[in-house]
């Protein structure tokens, strides 16, 4: 995504379920940490040419984008996550 302009007129990338249940399963494996889930979805949250496959999707970006506001990734709160999103699938 870095090649790309954060001004797009269209989304280049679409976000789905699948995504984050990849990112969220590292998170709980101990491949990523928390800080790195974080960089990752603050790498995503502002970009104009990202699209969200769900209401859902967006919402969850949101919260792992910005912990302090929301609350703090934890092994517990993945395992919600994952649960939920594969519902989605």
């Amino acid at each position: 995504m870095a090649e790309f302009s954060w001004d797009s007129e269209s989304e280049l990338v679409l976000l789905t379920s699948e995504n984050f249940c990849h990112v969220l399963s590292m998170f709980k494996h101990g491949s990523l940490s928390a800080a790195e889930v974080e960089d990752w979805a603050n790498a995503l949250e502002g970009r104009d040419d990202v699209g969200f496959a769900t209401e859902q999707i967006r919402e969850l970006l949101h919260e792992l984008a910005n912990p302090l506001l929301t609350q703090p990734l934890s092994g517990e709160r993945a395992g919600f996550w994952l649960s939920q999103l594969q519902h989605v699938r």
